[in-house]
């Protein structure tokens, strides 16, 4: 099976005091295995709202989500989590590591979530993204790229099988950004499909695919 991903007629509609709101309006899209597909579009564009629906943190309107040949919005809460827990990998702007635990812990706290620690496998990806030396180190005293690396660490600790970004770079400068480019490309050529969205165009220039988002459709970057 070629697409790791698919998305058919995928709607989400928000209700206001002004009526509704149309943030996805039936999008679909095929995605295959081993791709580092870039969404851009600015705030309120939908990008984030199609990531959580991917990701099973957020419910759609209507359609459907195919992750491995199977409809993933049909499952139930229990399955949500297993899947979320075990093939889901999840980077957002706010690294949101724990800043009582050292980098270290921070990256084997999926493994732990699942009931087995493996903190060899937690070495191993901070020597991959070459930040070993802060093992040791407690959060606060890292830097904004630095934490972000750890994130990437973290998020691959269950070797999932679908990385989710959403605006992982929106707090870094430009060199610390093409760093967390160059890192999703790497992953994707091991394997990994990263789906990640932003609002710099410059990500475009690191992926194999990007898409488009605004009024709720998606294209093609020109």
């Amino acid at each position: 099976m070629d697409n790791i991903l698919e998305i058919k007629n995928l709607t989400k509609v928000y209700n206001d005091a002004g009526g509704e709101i149309k943030v996805l309006d039936g999008v679909s899209l095929q995605v295959k295995k081993g791709k580092f597909i870039v969404f851009i579009g600015p705030s309120g564009s939908g990008k984030s709202t199609l990531l959580n629906i991917i990701g099973l943190l957020d419910k759609a309107t209507s359609g459907e989500v195919f992750f491995e040949g199977k409809d993933i919005l049909k499952l139930k809460e229990d399955k949500r989590a297993k899947l979320r827990l075990g093939k889901f990998g999840f980077v957002f702007q706010f690294d949101s590591l724990l800043p009582d635990f050292t980098v270290l812990e921070n990256v084997n706290m999926p493994s732990l979530l699942k009931g087995k620690s493996n903190f060899e496998r937690a070495k191993k990806l901070l020597a991959k993204f070459g930040i070993e030396a802060l093992s040791d180190k407690m959060p606060p005293s890292i830097s904004g790229g630095e934490k972000q690396r750890v994130a990437i660490a973290r998020a691959l600790m269950n070797s999932p099988k679908l990385l989710l970004a959403d605006e992982p770079t929106g707090n870094l400068d430009g060199e610390r950004k093409e760093r967390i480019f160059k890192d999703f490309a790497a992953a994707a050529s091991e394997g990994l499909t990263v789906l990640m969205v932003t609002h710099d165009v410059k990500a475009a220039e690191f992926a194999d695919e990007c898409y488009r988002i605004a009024e709720g459709k998606i294209t093609l970057c020109s």
